[in-house]
């Protein structure tokens, strides 16, 4: 018996060390190489010096690129029009960042398109585990080192800069990629760059649903917590809804304190399309209980 009790001791101490870094790795992320939390830039003098010359033409002309929430579905948009304005609004955001000084800062002569292809294929090749963490414990330290492991320091530093470097445009943005990133077979890929709807799903759910990717969120500004873990919270809705949700992953628990934030964050743009999308989600799941 006291080997046993012994057993269960040292099991319960190590879920209480991985929890920690947990915790850790999430705090490490936040901070810059000097260990001091990232100041947010200033912000800049007009919103509109903040959009990419492109996106400045199409405010005057209401012509080019589809950013400032203006992008429809393609239900609502002959394909033929939809998929190369899309693609383009894409190549535009990258465009855009390789004139910014804080990537210049980082690399001269940056091309932050190719960097996006590279990251895109790398964490694509290399998946984190959405699911048996309360099962396995190697499978939660797996997770909360995951992004360490695939990607570089550089890689990170990019990340981080544009995250608070773009936040006013940052909600209008993510919509974009979102709607890139899950058109599937609806527009051609040329490149094929964007990732299988099943490379969607594990991260979706190793931020929704795992100790490390919520560590990770839990150190970022709220606004860019509460949109990941809305896209990722649609991603994992849509493998629910094909039957593809091969880790079991319940996102009702989640549907209510998400939307309760939704509702008290005052920034966000898109707020009606947000609660209304979590409103459908979750009659979805009270149907099925």
């Amino acid at each position: 018996m006291k080997k046993k009790d012994k057993g269960r001791i040292w099991l319960w101490v190590s879920m209480v060390l991985i929890a920690v870094l947990a915790v850790l790795t999430g705090y490490l992320i936040g901070l810059d190489q000097n260990g001091k939390e990232r100041e947010k830039p200033p912000v800049e003098k007009s919103k509109k010096e903040a959009l990419p010359q492109a996106q400045q033409k199409a405010d005057d002309t209401k012509e080019g690129p589809l950013f400032a929430g203006e992008i429809k579905q393609p239900k609502t948009l002959d394909p033929k029009e939809y998929c190369p304005r899309l693609e383009e609004d894409v190549r535009v955001f990258f465009k855009y960042l390789d004139e910014k000084n804080y990537v210049r800062h980082l690399e001269e002569g940056l091309d932050t398109y190719v960097e996006f292809k590279r990251l895109l294929k790398r964490l694509s090749s290399n998946l984190p585990i959405p699911g048996g963490e309360g099962v396995d414990p190697a499978i939660m330290g797996r997770n909360i080192y995951h992004l360490f492991r695939v990607l570089t320091r550089s890689d990170i530093r990019l990340i981080k800069d544009v995250l608070s470097n773009e936040a006013d445009t940052l909600e209008l943005n993510l919509d974009m990629f979102y709607r890139w990133l899950t058109l599937e077979d609806q527009c051609p890929d040329p490149e094929r760059i964007r990732p299988p709807f099943e490379v969607l799903y594990h991260y979706a759910g190793f931020f929704l649903d795992t100790i490390g990717g919520r560590a990770y969120l839990s150190r970022r500004p709220m606004g860019v917590r509460i949109l990941l873990t809305y896209y990722s919270m649609l991603i994992v809705h849509e493998a629910d809804k094909r039957g593809r949700n091969t880790y079991g992953i319940d996102v009702f628990p989640y549907v209510g304190p998400l939307t309760r934030e939704v509702t008290l964050y005052s920034d966000f743009k898109l707020k009606k399309e947000y609660l209304q999308n979590l409103n459908q989600i979750e009659s979805y799941y009270l149907k099925k209980r």
